[in-house]
This record gives structure tokens, C-alpha cells and sequence, in this order.
């Protein structure tokens, strides 16, 4: 199945990016997908959702699940910048139980420090807990939610991501989340694959 890709992280480039860009190679991962797994989805179809935001900063996003879109999901979405800046890296996962068409996220979130703040993410269960110090006197320890829903309409659905809670200790960290775009929730296309490799 797709789980070694749930932890794969993407390289995004530094260069400027214009636009949303729908991608059109899967991301590369860690461990990879197994080179022998049956490339054949279900009856639905794979879900898949792969595109580049240039909101800054560059976000680069990709997801998919074997079953389709009511099925386990795995998504990354990871931010490009300087070495000044904080680069989150978000690997989760989640399942829409029954024929709910909400989930709660969990997974992990690597951030990598800058000379002047440094930060941790923690994402169970919808839950996120964040923690960090930015240089000369910023202290955080906050707590808040995020939420994935099937949205939009039966030819044309989307991953509406919410996340409640956190914005002004992330403004105050420097830090941006993939998962707020200008106050708004993140929508992410989903498009329909009948082959994908590691399903």
C-alpha cells in the first residue's frame, strides 16, 4: 500500500512560483514505494492531490489513497525559504470512518530551527500542539485544531483543510501554516487515477 510513503518528504526549489501549479509526477519519498506493488486501484480509483502554492511562501502539497476519496489517506505538504526562515514539513495521515466526510489528522511535523527561533508541531487526532521560542523574548506553548473535509461536488471534490486556534502565536513564532491561506482554509483538488504506484 502507500504507508512508506506517508513519511516521504518533497524538495522544494527556491525559485519563484507563480500561480497554483498542479504537478505532474507523484513526489518523491524516503523509502520510496515498493517497485513490485500492484499498480491497480479499486473499483473507485486512486485520490490523488499533487500542486505547488506560491502563496509565500512556496508550498509544495502532495496526498493520495488507494481506496479513493472516502478511503486512508496519507498527505504532505512542505514549505521552501531561507535559512532564516521556518520551514514546516507536515507527513499525516488520516480515515474517513463510515460515510463521515470529516476526518482528524495525525502524523508528524518536522521544523527545522533558524538562527533565531525554534519551534515544535505535534498533530494527533486533530489536535496540534505548538511550542517555540523566537529570539529576544517570544515564548509560545498553544494548543489548536485541524480538520480535513470532503467538499465541492461529485465531479469536482476537494480536501477543505481547517485549522482553528493557532494564528497569532504563529505570527508571533514567524512561523506560516500550509493550512491557513489568509485567514481562509486550504482547499486542494482531488483528481481520479485508475493506476498509481504502491496501491
Amino acid at each position: 500500500m502507500f504507508a512508506s510513503w506517508a513519511l516521504g518528504l518533497v524538495r522544494v526549489s527556491a525559485a519563484p512560483v507563480t500561480g497554483v501549479t498542479t504537478l505532474r509526477s507523484p513526489v518523491s519519498s524516503r523509502a520510496g514505494p515498493n517497485p513490485s506493488a500492484q499498480r491497480t486501484c479499486g473499483p473507485s480509483g486512486c485520490a490523488v492531490v499533487s500542486l505547488s502554492r506560491a502563496l509565500p511562501p512556496t508550498t509544495v502539497l502532495y496526498g493520495a489513497s488507494c481506496s479513493g476519496i472516502n478511503g486512508p489517506w496519507f498527505f504532505n505538504a512542505v514549505e521552501g525559504g531561507g535559512n532564516d526562515e521556518l520551514r514546516p514539513s507536515y507527513s499525516l495521515t488520516w480515515s474517513f470512518e463510515s460515510s463521515s466526510t470529516v476526518a482528524k489528522p495525525s502524523g508528524h511535523v518536522a521544523v527545522a530551527p533558524t538562527s533565531s527561533a525554534q519551534v515544535a508541531v505535534t498533530v494527533k487526532d486533530g489536535a496540534i500542539g505548538l511550542t517555540g521560542t523566537k529570539k529576544p523574548n517570544v515564548k509560545v506553548a498553544a494548543a489548536g485544531t485541524l480538520v480535513v473535509e470532503i467538499s465541492g461536488s461529485k465531479n469536482a471534490p476537494v480536501l477543505k483543510f481547517t485549522e482553528t486556534g493557532l494564528l497569532k502565536e504563529e505570527n508571533a513564532l514567524g512561523l506560516v501554516s500550509p493550512f491557513d491561506v489568509g485567514g481562509n482554509p486550504l482547499i486542494v483538488p482531488v483528481a481520479t487515477v485508475k493506476t498509481m504506484t504502491g496501491c
